[in-house]
């Protein structure tokens, strides 16, 4: 069982890794599938990760004006497929909703997200924007070992 836990404020500050010796092993994992499938209520899958030129929270880049200007707000992805039916035009302000929480994002139409995917990127949070938190809308499932 790994040491560090959801509470911990950095992992591996000890700099051993949860192994008989504390070394890194790499290893295949496959998937058990998503926590929360879709149904009628939520149809979309939800995900979240990094964009080009930002790290993290924005803490370091969201002060480099060049980087800023790349990606100054957050945004959700959608296909043109959802977004037609669903009468969403490109920049329009949705709403985006789970169970644990909603916010507004503008839509960025594009077939670089699949069918019944969405997409917002993680580095917005009370720092830079209200209710931009990605994470307040995902579940909390995460990989046991790197707990991400």
């Amino acid at each position: 069982k790994s040491p560090n836990t959801q509470s911990s404020k950095r992992l591996y500050t000890n700099l051993r890794f949860h192994t008989p010796d504390g070394r890194a092993r790499f290893g295949a994992y496959h998937s058990r599938g998503l926590a929360e499938p879709p149904d009628p209520d939520y149809p979309f899958v939800l995900t979240t990760g990094r964009l080009y030129g930002h790290w993290h929270t924005l803490t370091r880049t969201g002060r480099i004006e060049k980087t800023r200007q790349m990606h100054p707000e957050p945004f959700i992805e959608i296909h043109p497929r959802d977004a037609a039916r669903l009468e969403i035009t490109d920049n329009q302000l949705v709403e985006v909703r789970s169970r644990r929480s909603k916010t507004f994002f503008p839509a960025k139409i594009t077939k670089a997200i699949a069918p019944g995917t969405v997409f917002v990127p993680m580095h917005w949070g009370a720092l830079w924007a209200d209710n931009a938190e990605a994470n307040a809308l995902t579940h909390p499932e995460s990989c046991p070992d790197s707990l991400q």
